[in-house]
């Protein structure tokens, strides 16, 4: 098979570079069809990267018509993805000082924060200023760390991509995240710390087969995954990945890339004298090479040039390494001088940055001045404030000694004062208990009426039951029927449980009343939750009902029938769910009297369990609570209904009975016009 692998992608080449003209056809179909100038913009830079990898010069011309057209309408956010673009392409051409200035350019007007509003458009369709911005930031980082490592400073373009990382992530762009990872992985391939190396190309490979991963670069992991393994002396896995890496750019049309791994093939077989593989992959390699640019002839013809020594081929070897020479002399001038420019470019920086650190230091020294005059100023007047003070101290002495005897006289007063406060605090309280008891008392009277009145029906249906059972027993025996006294005898006993629950349950609301009418003594007992939320509901809505027989709602409940018992004072959780479930029936009832016919008022009382707690919800669908008062309803006093209707202590108690009685808490979310739902948590131990 590995015979036939540099056949199958030889064959495969063409189709791929249809792939690719077809795809760039497409992009200046849309060009010429584009309406606007965002449009436009936007189809420009793309044809710029589909041609980054392919012809440099090419991806010039698109790169400065965008340049053009954004400058025209002044989207400066949008200029600087522009001048990243256009910084990349020059630094694969070579001119390091025309790049640098193009990053930098681009980095002074992505760090300006005034320029997110100023927003065209960005890549990945990105409309968020902002995290456009962050992007232009992070991209420029990113390849200003190729710049560095171009022109031999690795660490900063080490620091540079580190810089970027941070904010690839903060904005979640994957695609960034695995170039860096790529990139890092390449610069400690370079240092020969193969693990870290190894470590960084494999979370790239994760990241861009991954959602959001941009796989155009892929080919360049698995080649520097097989650099790495050939360093680590296993040439079978480097040999995979470098197939590998190939098969991957052609898929993706990354030529640059595909030229890379031929170079990487031609070394591997030149190295294991293997003579045809290596003229075929050299080969290739030049014919990428011719259509990239002359940047990259040098490398690709002294390839060619020691295939042909190591076949033997002496004529062809000559005749590469006459052009190899000839390219690379070339392309050492052109480089040379973008080299030397472009360390005077980063020393005129430096020069800067240290004018600039002078000018801080003159500003440091100023203020320090300004500060040391301020201190004495300051100084002073105090010393002056300080001798005022001292003879005001004197004055002052005598006053308050005075003043201290006529203190000591006003404070019996003053103890009889607060005492008489606290009485006032607690009268306000039972008024505010006896005030909830007095609004149940019709519902009370109802819910107490039904029982009542089964107690009373079934009374009358067991004495009609004993007087047939009489006149049954007092026949003779031989006319008896067994059957009916045995049935007669059942119904009694059955009316009889019934009598007996319906008179219990007329016993738990009277008493519930005189609990809620006494005062509590905070006595905790295990309680269902969900009976207790039940009977307060009922008597609640007859409470209500009695007051206003216009009045309907919608009763809704969903109890968890699984609800653990839980100590709790009952008398004070039962206040509680008066004064919650009274206030949804007000809201209610309010909302009803201004809505329309289609307004159906419904309050839902719910219980559940989570996370050691029972919870306790009360919801309706009124009015709900305005949110500028809505911290404000758990003050003491504080109310929203009309004078005469509200004390303002119903749920300032009730905030305080579950919070500091109970240990729990009480919680409010409210929507103007849609309704509340105000929820208690209950811890179960």
């Amino acid at each position: 098979m590995k015979r036939f692998r540099p056949l199958l992608l030889l064959l495969l080449l063409p189709v791929l570079g249809v792939a690719q003209q077809s795809h760039i056809d497409s992009l200046k179909q849309a060009l010429k069809t584009a309406r606007t100038d965002s449009a436009r913009f936007r189809r420009l830079m793309d044809l710029g990267w589909a041609y980054a990898e392919i012809n440099r010069d090419t991806a010039m011309i698109y790169c400065e018509r965008g340049l053009a057209l954004v400058k025209k309408n002044g989207y400066e956010l949008n200029r600087a993805f522009a001048l990243w673009q256009k910084g990349y392409i020059l630094m694969h051409l070579g001119k390091f000082p025309q790049s640098l200035a193009s990053f930098q350019e681009g980095l002074k007007l992505a760090e300006d924060p005034a320029n997110e509003k100023n927003l065209w458009w960005v890549v990945k369709n990105m409309r968020d200023g902002h995290r456009g911005r962050i992007a232009a930031i992070a991209n420029l980082h990113h390849t200003l760390g190729h710049l560095m490592g171009a022109t031999g400073n690795v660490e900063q373009q080490i620091l540079n991509y580190k810089i970027a990382q941070p904010l690839a992530i903060e904005i979640g762009d994957k695609g960034l995240q695995g170039l860096i990872m790529l990139n890092l992985g390449a610069v400690y391939n370079r240092l020969n710390r193969l693990d870290s190396a190894l470590m960084f190309e494999q979370n790239a490979e994760r990241l861009m087969n991954g959602p959001g991963g941009l796989k155009k670069y892929l080919g360049n992991v698995y080649r520097n995954i097989g650099s790495i393994y050939l360093k680590k002396q296993n040439k079978e896995l480097a040999l995979k990945y470098f197939y590998q890496g190939i098969s991957t750019s052609q898929r993706q049309n990354n030529f640059a890339d595909l030229a890379s791994g031929y170079s990487d093939l031609t070394d591997y077989y030149l190295a294991e004298k293997q003579k045809d593989s290596s003229i075929f992959y050299a080969r290739k390699r030049l014919e990428l090479s011719k259509a990239m640019g002359p940047r990259d002839l040098g490398p690709a013809y002294e390839a060619m040039y020691k295939s042909y020594a190591l076949v033997g081929n002496t004529d062809s070897a000559y005749k590469y390494q006459g052009l190899a020479l000839v390219a690379v002399d070339s392309t050492y001038k052109a480089t040379t001088k973008s080299l030397t420019d472009f360390q005077k470019l980063s020393f005129q920086s430096q020069l800067h940055a240290q004018d600039l650190e002078k000018e801080k230091e003159a500003i440091k020294t100023r203020i320090r001045t300004y500060v040391l005059l301020a201190a004495i100023v300051i100084f002073m007047l105090i010393a002056g404030i300080f001798y005022r003070n001292n003879r005001q101290k004197q004055k002052a002495n005598h006053l308050l000694h005075e003043q201290k005897e006529e203190i000591e006289a006003q404070r019996d007063s003053l103890d009889e004062a607060l005492q008489e406060l606290k009485n006032t605090q607690t009268q306000l309280v039972q008024r505010e208990k006896m005030a909830s008891l007095g609004e149940l008392t019709a519902g009370i009277a109802h819910e107490i009426q039904n029982p009542l009145n089964f107690v009373n029906n079934f009374s009358e249906v067991n004495t009609e039951l004993l007087e047939e059972l009489k006149a049954e027993s007092a026949k003779p025996k031989a006319e008896r029927d067994e059957q009916l006294e045995t049935e007669l005898i059942d119904n009694l006993i059955e009316n009889e449980k019934k009598i007996n629950m319906h008179g219990k349950r007329a016993d738990f609301i009277v008493k519930g009343m005189l609990e809620h009418s006494r005062t509590s003594t905070g006595e905790k007992q295990p309680t269902d939750i969900n009976v207790l939320c039940d009977e307060f509901f009922k008597l609640s809505y007859h409470g209500l009902r009695a007051k206003d027989k216009n009045f309907n709602a919608e009763l809704v409940t969903h109890f968890d029938g699984k609800l653990p018992q839980i100590n709790i004072a009952q008398q004070d959780i039962g206040r509680v769910l008066i004064n919650l479930i009274g206030n949804a029936f007000y809201a209610v009832n309010q909302k009803a009297k201004t809505a329309g016919p289609d307004y159906k008022p419904t309050v839902e009382v719910s219980t559940s369990q989570q996370n050691g707690s029972v919870i306790i919800s009360v919801k309706d669908n009124g009015n709900g609570i305005p949110e500028a008062i809505r911290d404000k309803i758990m003050q003491p006093f504080f109310t929203t209904k009309p004078t005469g209707e509200g004390t303002g202590l119903g749920l300032s108690l009730s905030y305080d009975i579950v919070v500091k009685g109970h240990s729990g808490k009480i919680n409010v979310d409210s929507k103007e016009g849609e309704g509340s739902e105000f929820t208690i948590q209950l811890p179960v131990s």
